[in-house]
């Protein structure tokens, strides 16, 4: 059994707690100076994303309601609404249900009210986003997007990770769903059998509400849709040759046209979940992204939190396409260290972020779209064997006597 050491067990960076008060210090300066700049702009970036995430929306499912006529139609329908989906969840629903803009005390924007165009409920999301993943960021046994996945040889290997490439790859298809029951918890069932069902009684109502809810919208209502727009058009078509080329047209063209209405809706679904699935992986699963041991967290400073979420997050390169359309995710590092500041400042403080990492010795993980895809594919297959790469960074460590 191969093991390797990917990161040293004692963090990088400040080495005295003089240090680790500067760097904490001037990341405390640079939010301040981010928040105070906050205003009008922002305001009128989010509300144009909105109309742009309404209008790509739109204009998608119109296009798929002509798809089984004219199938041009239906691939840029499909383009339009996977964009419209990742606009309005990844930049917008994501973002907003962090508060990011709260202080602009409109109801289309607030965080404990907005709705997102996602299957899962946004009561759960904030919850197992909001507070435990950004709070225990990559913290073993606590951060539960580490739960289902082997990603460091800290964690024991068993026959099931032989699995997890496979897994991994379902869990990509089906992100949407997978997201949207994650909050349940059932990986409990078998550790806390008691507590698990009564988390399950407790939330299952809503969340299969919100199921049903999804499921119905876009694979019921929309398609049946599809079937009057497409019995009306065959009829048009058949109009006046009789009515048993009336009665042919018309069938047809409603089966051909929901089943296109169908297949657009469940193309652009997956789209967006490999594309989220992926984005979202590349925040925390490059081979550069430290993990850490639940045991420091009770004595933590601010400074070594500060210095924890840096350490647990990678960055991607590229520019305000791909900014948007990952939910500014290009800017993991920005993000968890102010989840609250509005996404459209991200890329502003990111050079300052990068210059107080250097200046303090901490790593600044970046890389483009394609490196940072090809080491989480790598960490992923390698840790479905035995052995790996040791990744605990021990933070109660991290300050060392000078």
């Amino acid at each position: 059994m191969l093991i390797r050491t990917m990161h040293p067990s004692l963090p990088p960076g400040p080495a005295t707690p003089e240090a680790l008060r500067a760097f904490q210090e001037e990341l405390d300066a640079l939010r301040r100076r981010a928040m105070r700049r906050i205003g009008a702009r922002d305001a009128r970036y989010v509300i144009t994303l909105l109309w742009v995430a309404r209008t790509l929306e739109t204009g998608g499912r119109g296009l798929l309601l002509l798809g089984g006529w004219f199938w041009p139609a239906w691939g840029l329908g499909v383009v339009l609404l996977t964009l419209g989906h990742l606009v309005e969840t990844m930049e917008l629903g994501h973002n907003l249900m962090h508060g990011q803009f709260d202080w602009m005390n409109d109801p289309r924007f607030e965080a404990h009210g907005y709705r997102w165009n996602f299957a899962c409920e946004p009561a759960d999301w904030r919850e197992f986003h909001n507070l435990t993943h950004h709070h225990y960021s990559n913290v073993l046994g606590r951060d539960r997007d580490y739960g289902s996945l082997r990603l460091t040889a800290d964690r024991p290997w068993t026959r099931w990770h032989l699995l997890q490439c496979a897994v991994s790859t379902i869990a990509a298809l089906s992100f949407e769903w997978g997201i949207a029951i994650h909050n349940l918890q059932l990986d409990r069932r078998k550790i806390d059998p008691q507590g698990s069902q009564a988390r399950i009684a407790h939330l299952w109502p809503r969340t299969r509400a919100r199921l049903l809810f999804t499921l119905r919208r876009e694979y019921l209502w929309w398609p049946l849709l599809g079937m009057i727009v497409g019995a009306g058009l065959g009829a048009w078509q058949a109009w006046g040759h009789g009515i048993w080329a009336l009665a042919l047209a018309v069938s047809t063209g409603a089966l051909l046209q929901g089943a296109a209405v169908f297949a657009g809706h469940a193309a652009a679904g997956v789209a967006r979940n490999v594309w989220a699935y992926f984005i979202i992986a590349c925040g925390h699963f490059t081979t550069e992204a430290h993990t850490f041991d639940a045991a420091d967290l009770p004595h933590e400073s601010k400074g070594q939190w500060y210095l924890r979420q840096i350490l647990s997050a990678a960055n991607i390169r590229g520019g305000v396409v791909l900014q948007v359309l990952s939910g500014h995710a290009t800017h993991q590092i920005e993000h968890h260290i102010y989840p609250d500041l509005p996404s459209s400042r991200l890329a502003e403080i990111a050079p300052a972020v990068q210059a107080i990492c250097e200046r303090h010795g901490v790593p600044y993980n970046m890389g483009s779209l394609t490196r940072q895809v090809a080491t989480v594919v790598t960490r992923i297959v390698r840790h479905s064997f035995p052995g790996g790469w040791l990744s605990v960074t021990r933070l109660g460590a991290g300050v060392r006597a000078p």
